[in-house]
């Protein structure tokens, strides 16, 4: 009976040793019910002892509907979205203890993503008569004038955004000739182009062979006109930052003779940070890479579900982050003596079980006692 009262305190000891998960964060900005003109940096308490912070923001009131565009992995207790489409946002957090186990989420906290943080859409230049690249030569009586132009070239993007550019070409003595197109920009200062140009659906460099650049026909008449999906290439060393660059159209012939240019025009690219085009290859990048925050590819998402997943090491001191430019203060639920959270607490769970072990080790080793005495 003895044995068995031990056995069955030994087996509750362990039991009720598990560890618990940390405590919930408690949010500080942006605040609850807020408007911001700009994608704020999300900031929450540190939760004593957690390794790691689990975030989800989402435009339904429950935040049930994951959509993980990106996982990222921060340091501190704080996270930074680089895209978020204007309107209302709910968000809460939840952190992860020494031991791996998340704890619950926190309160749900709302705000109000003001329309004029979207991205600018690129805006065209006027369409005026395109200044041609022109060749005149003259076979006894005949003469014969050759144009390669561009238009609809927007005045400004950003550097992971595409465009259409209309082409024009006429070239009287090469009727039913292939060519090769592409895509170039470059500082004014400088010779060296770089660009990404979609043949396929897949992004081809501007270095890459011509072969393998947008391959045209011209018609019976030497005539051809279309568009050529253009970006620029922010990994490659002549772009460099946001700054006025000029973008004209390199033709070649089908034997690689070239490049011909196209009349050129003036671009402003903006610099954003670009994390898609990560590994792409020297010859083409996958028509999936094609930037998020493209205005064209914003817009026809049937979806505008967006939450963010998050997890990382937090800080070990307390931090708190600061929102950008959001027109509501943040404030912390809490008064300040309860932003640090106390040491751990203690496990009454285990103490009661250490308790029941040693009283169910009494009895025992007085029977063991007793038995040995009468041996002797």
């Amino acid at each position: 009976m003895i044995k068995t009262i031990g056995i069955i305190v030994l087996g509750l000891l362990f039991l009720t040793s598990h560890v618990y998960a940390a405590e919930p964060p408690i949010l500080i900005s942006p605040a609850n019910n807020s408007s911001t003109s700009s994608i704020p940096t999300f900031t929450w308490q540190v939760v004593s002892g957690s390794t790691g912070y689990n975030i989800l923001i989402d435009n339904e009131p429950k935040v049930i509907s994951p959509y993980a565009k990106t996982p990222y992995y921060p340091t501190n207790p704080s996270y930074s979205p680089q895209t978020l489409n204007p309107g209302t946002y709910y968000w809460k957090v939840k952190a992860k203890d020494s031991s791996g186990n998340y704890g619950e989420f926190s309160s749900i906290w709302s705000f109000t993503l003001q329309s004029s943080s979207s991205t600018p859409t690129p805006t065209p230049t006027p369409s005026p008569t395109p200044t041609p690249s022109s060749i005149t030569s003259s076979t006894g009586s005949s003469t014969s004038t050759s144009l390669f132009a561009i238009s609809n070239v927007p005045l400004q993007i950003n550097s992971d955004q595409s465009f259409n550019v209309s082409i024009s070409l006429s070239l009287p003595n090469n009727p039913n000739a292939n060519f090769y197109l592409k895509g170039a920009f470059k500082k004014t200062d400088s010779s060296n182009y770089f660009g990404l140009t979609k043949v396929s659906g897949s992004w081809i460099k501007n270095g890459s062979s011509y072969s393998s650049q947008y391959q045209i026909t011209t018609d019976s008449s030497g005539n051809w006109s279309g568009i050529l999906e253009v970006q620029p290439d922010s990994e490659d060393s002549g772009f460099t930052g946001t700054g006025d660059y000029i973008f004209k159209v390199a033709r070649y012939t089908s034997i690689g003779s070239g490049p011909t240019w196209s009349n050129e025009s003036n671009i402003q690219i903006t610099a954003v940070e670009n994390t898609d085009q990560g590994g792409i290859s020297s010859d083409s990048l996958s028509s999936t890479t094609t930037p998020s925050s493209s205005p064209q590819s914003e817009q026809s998402k049937s979806s505008n579900k967006l939450v963010y997943l998050s997890e990382g090491k937090a800080s070990s001191a307390y931090h708190i982050a600061s929102v950008a430019a959001a027109t509501t203060s943040a404030t912390p639920s809490s008064t300040p003596e309860k932003l640090v959270k106390s040491q751990k607490q203690i496990n009454f769970l285990s103490i009661t079980g250490i308790i029941l072990v040693i009283i169910g080790i009494i009895p025992i080793t007085y029977a063991i006692y007793n038995k040995f005495r009468k041996r002797n």
